[in-house]
């Protein structure tokens, strides 16, 4: 009986030492993001005739205020306009109305045949906004703060 009462104490005390109160940091400061299908990288095929949609998230709480994203679209000397692709994403800086999370950037794509020696890319990159909101995931990496596309022969 004296054993198990002994037990029993020193199952409670392992308890109550191995039980930290912060185990799980909680992140709660807003952030945004682009990938596509979880990656921050994608190859697209040459033949490819076609409107992709490259989607931007915010993750936060509700906002007050419109959130205004400035955002670059860097093209490799490898792609030209209106023979590769058309960017049919006009509007910038991309707002994301209060109460809105997602917000895509659409690339019409044209097939051609790419010169494999050069920079057959497309990038996608978050800069900055209105409220100061992180981009990317949060850290010093912030990843996916930027999409890259490669356009490849097949």
């Amino acid at each position: 009986m004296m054993k198990n009462k002994i037990l029993i104490i020193g199952l409670a005390i392992c308890t109550l030492i191995s039980c930290g109160k912060e185990e799980i940091k909680v992140y709660d400061n807003p952030f945004v993001h682009i990938n596509f299908n979880n990656v921050s990288t994608v190859n697209i095929n040459a033949n490819r005739k076609d409107i992709a949609s490259y989607y931007v998230y915010l993750s936060t709480t509700p906002l007050s205020k419109d959130l205004l994203l400035d955002y670059d679209i860097i093209v490799g000397d490898g792609l030209k306009d209106g023979e590769d692709f058309k960017i049919l994403t006009t509007e910038f800086p991309l707002t994301f109305p209060t109460g809105i999370y997602k917000r895509p950037i659409q690339i019409q794509w044209l097939e051609n045949t790419l010169d494999p020696t050069k920079d057959n890319t497309i990038t996608i990159r978050l800069k900055s906004n209105n409220l100061g909101v992180h981009i990317g995931f949060p850290g010093e990496d912030a990843n996916q703060s930027e999409l890259v596309i490669h356009k490849v022969n097949n």
